[in-house]
């Protein structure tokens, strides 16, 4: 019991200190809420002061002031409040749930659960209903009104209207856009720069595409990394000029160099934005790729003077005035023709008007040459081979060509050739020609020519005399109803082969006259081919050979002589077709290159009169054949002299048409020799002529080389075209016959060399390989 006592006294011990101690907190709390009541009481009196005073401040700020209790009920709105929303909230009630837009409904719940829980929000930017129902961007900052115990009463907010902000900023981000989409897809190269040394600010994909570079890689380099050193020094200065104020831009056209070492041709813009103090805030350059223009406007400059060196070299004399008359192109055959003593160069620029006064002197019928021309310029229609006769005895052909260029009149060409040779040519061809038919009708030779059925086609009168028959009853008619042989005779078929394969034949027949008379015949005859080496029929020289049959010896004698004329006309026409058409073929590939050069540019009237120019060459060149064929030449005198065959093949280069794929070397310096110029010269021609015809590779080579023989030298002139199978190696060097209308130019051209070789004591000989090429050797005594 004593020691639960003694508990209990300590336990009454503990409770009165505990008493104690409650009251003395006790006094100590209550003095310390006097203090607190009367420092709230000064905080209010001091809020409620301040509240006054910011109250005259909300009235009249600009931005709406709104100040709503917490369920949304507008207490109070300032001028500018009204002004905004529309509402007048002395006479109707408003809601913040009626201005809340509908897509934003959610979005300002959270952000009053914001203010709610944290007294305040700021930065608020969402729609809002007018009272008219237009939608304005608003921003607001708002917070919570307490009371004097500190509950929240009602919310106050500074609402700004932002619509007009947020419609710019969105224009401006929409042009920002539009601008970014128009530099990234320009196919002009783009680039800002804050200055030289800073890098790019911006550079577009076509930029990055035309040099293939990155934007980290321009980045870390400086203009002058990618300039072509060449053009570094003109871009230095233009730079320079810029960075010193004293341009705002230049342009230039420069060359790049692009990632992969490439060279870039481009047209550089640079603009300089400037700020107030004339310092460079901003730099400007676009880069567009011109190297496509820049290459074909170099091929036009390189045609331009392969034609002004071709017209410079033809053997017509050539003279392009403007629509005033004044001299566009001349060339040095214009100047010799008319004895001008200046080069054609400085003729350009030269008023016409006066011309023909001044050259008048120079023809045979003066008043004639000039009223002639005067009368083409008033008509300006295009005139074809004018004849001229000079009174020193040239005779020249004069072409008139108006130049229109939509449907405007923009000049003329005028064209002098010589034709003084050509028209020799004419009168002594017209000469051999009756000279041939005086031989053929004094030897009483027949004519027959046959299509490829063998109908008849057309017959002389000695023919007819032999015949006994006249033109109605042998025309359409196969020589063989007429004049029948046995079809079984082993020789006549040989004969019939050999005329397939295009070969001269000659043979005797036996056949019966109209009255049943029987007569012996000689005939000489041949296969009549086309162009295109195509046969079109044949041709027969017919010989009654009847009196003399018994007479074999004269019979001999009068088959060498026809031989050896068929020999000499056929050498002398292949000779005179070829010096006539040689001109024919340049005159035609300069028209072409004129077509090709000029291909979109010429209109529909140039192109006819072209046309026309090409259709007149080709009837030209079949005129020299056709007349060609039907005429026989005596021998020609040779005259022998010095000639340098170095100097004589640079003129045929510089004559003849070489393509562009082929390239021509002479390995070595040819010598001199002693020889007929004209007919070396058509060795060279003929053979290097028919060396690039036959050419097929992409890229062609000829080589021209000699070595010293003896008492000769070795020439030899090798391609890399088609090649030749040895089979046909004989056949290439056969002479054909005099009447033969063959126009394959392979053939006559080397039956033409091997001619030339003889006549100079040489040889010729080839090898050749099938698409490998073909090396022509000949030799030619020193």
């Amino acid at each position: 019991m004593s020691q639960d006592n003694q508990q209990l006294k300590l336990l009454q011990r503990a409770l009165e200190r505990e008493k104690a101690a409650r009251k003395a907190a006790e006094k100590i709390l209550e003095e310390k809420s006097r203090e607190l009541y009367t420092t709230s009481q000064q905080l209010q009196n001091l809020l409620d002061e301040k509240s006054n005073q910011l109250q005259g401040v909300f009235e009249n700020i600009i931005d709406a002031y709104v100040v709503m209790d917490l369920q949304g009920n507008v207490l109070k709105f300032n001028e500018a409040a009204t002004k905004l929303f529309g509402y007048n909230i002395e006479e109707e009630q408003v809601n913040v749930v009626d201005l809340i837009y509908k897509e934003d409904y959610e979005y300002a719940m959270s952000s009053f659960f914001q203010l709610y829980t944290n007294g305040f929000f700021k930065d608020y930017e969402a729609r809002a209903y007018t009272k008219s129902k237009a939608v304005k961007w608003v921003h607001i900052n708002a917070s919570i009104i307490y009371d004097k115990q500190k509950k929240p009463i009602a919310a106050q907010g500074i609402v700004r209207d932002i619509t007009e902000d947020k419609r710019l900023k969105k224009q401006f981000e929409d042009q920002k856009n539009q601008l970014s989409i128009i530099i990234n897809n320009s196919p002009i190269g783009i680039s800002l720069s804050k200055t030289e040394d800073k890098g790019l600010l911006l550079i577009n994909q076509s930029l990055s595409n035309m040099l293939g570079y990155t934007r980290e890689e321009f980045n870390k380099m400086q203009v002058q990394d990618i300039t072509h050193p060449e053009d570094e020094e003109v871009s230095r200065n233009y730079r320079e000029q810029l960075f010193n104020g004293d341009i705002d831009r230049f342009n230039l056209e420069k060359r790049y160099i692009k990632k992969d070492g490439s060279i870039l041709w481009a047209k550089t813009n640079v603009i300089a934005v400037r700020n107030a103090s004339g310092d460079i805030d901003y730099q400007v350059a676009t880069i567009e790729d011109v190297s496509k223009e820049y290459h074909a406007k170099q091929k036009l400059i390189e045609s331009e003077n392969r034609l002004f060196t071709l017209i410079q070299n033809l053997d017509s004399g050539v003279l392009l005035e403007d629509e005033n008359r004044s001299i566009v192109l001349t060339n040095t055959k214009f100047c010799e023709l008319f004895k001008i003593p200046l080069k054609p160069e400085e003729l350009i620029g030269q008023d016409c008007s006066n011309a023909a006064q001044q050259s008048k002197g120079l023809f045979k019928n003066p008043e004639q040459f000039v009223q002639r021309i005067n009368d083409v310029l008033k008509s300006k229609d295009t005139v074809l081979a004018d004849e001229l006769i000079m009174c020193d005895g040239k005779i020249l052909e004069r072409d008139f060509i108006p130049i229109i260029e939509n449907n405007k009149y923009r000049g003329h060409l005028w064209s002098y050739t010589d034709v003084t040779l050509k028209r020799t040519y004419s009168k002594t061809l017209e000469a051999q020609k009756q000279k041939y038919y005086s031989i053929i009708a004094n030897m009483d030779l027949g004519l027959i020519e046959s299509d490829l059925d063998g109908r008849i086609t057309m017959v002389n009168q000695s023919l007819l005399k032999m015949t006994g028959y006249n033109e109605e009853e042998i025309l359409g008619k196969r020589g063989r109803d007429i004049f029948p042989v046995n079809s079984n005779d082993h020789k006549v078929k040989q004969i019939i082969d050999k005329r397939n394969n295009t070969e001269t034949t000659t043979f005797e027949l036996e056949v019966k006259r109209k009255n049943g008379e029987k007569r012996f015949w000689f005939v000489s005859g041949s296969s009549n081919l086309d162009s295109e080496n195509n046969k079109t029929g044949s041709l027969d020289v017919v010989l009654d050979i009847t009196d003399l049959k018994t007479l074999e010896l004269q019979k001999e004698k009068l088959l060498q002589r026809l031989e050896k004329s068929n020999d000499e006309l056929q050498e002398y026409a292949h000779v005179v077709s070829h010096d006539l058409k040689s001109p024919l073929r340049s005159i035609h590939a300069l028209i072409s290159w004129l077509k090709e050069d000029n291909k979109g540019k010429l209109d529909q009237t140039s192109l006819n009169n072209i046309d026309l120019i090409e259709g007149t060459l080709e009837k030209m060149e079949q005129l020299i054949s056709d007349v060609l064929n039907y005429s026989s030449v005596g021998s020609e005198i040779s005259q022998k002299k010095q000639v340098d065959l170095c100097k004589m093949v640079k003129h045929i280069l510089g004559m003849i048409y070489i393509p562009e794929h082929i390239s021509i070397e002479v390995k070595q310096d040819l010598p001199t020799v002693n020889g007929d110029a004209t007919k070396l010269q058509q060795l060279f021609q003929n053979l290097l002529s028919n060396a690039i015809k036959f050419i097929d590779k992409p890229k062609g080579l000829i080589e021209i080389d000699v070595q010293e023989k003896g008492a000769f030298y070795q020439f030899s002139i090798k391609d890399n075209g088609i090649g030749i199978e040895k089979k046909f190696h004989e056949k290439i060097f056969k002479i054909f016959h005099a009447l033969n209308k063959s126009k394959d130019s392979t053939g006559i051209g080397l039956s033409i060399v091997k001619k030339i070789v003889n006549l100079h004591e040489g040889e010729i000989w080839l090898e050749s390989e099938p698409k490998i090429g073909t090396t022509f050797y000949f030799t030619l005594k020193k």
